[in-house]
């Protein structure tokens, strides 16, 4: 099974896809993983990784822990 198969499997297991969203992902997924390899990402684990959180954001939206606060917003503590 290559990287892209083990993300689509994983990710489905949390979130099923219809079969129309499956095939728009694995072609997103896929060419976000062949950026993060032509920059020197070769460890299948991590991209496993780094492929599971991209599709995370791309359908389920960032997660608002790490949406950063706008500059001159004052913090209450």
């Amino acid at each position: 099974m290559d990287v892209v198969d083990r993300i689509l499997t994983t990710y489905q297991l949390m979130r099923p896809l219809d079969p129309d969203r499956v095939s728009d992902s694995r072609r997103k997924v896929t060419r976000y993983i062949e950026s993060l390899a032509a920059a020197g990402q070769s460890d299948a684990q991590r991209l496993a990784v780094y492929g599971l959180a991209y599709l995370k954001e791309l359908h389920e939206g960032r997660d608002p822990r790490f949406i950063p606060v706008a500059s001159g917003s004052k913090s209450n503590t």
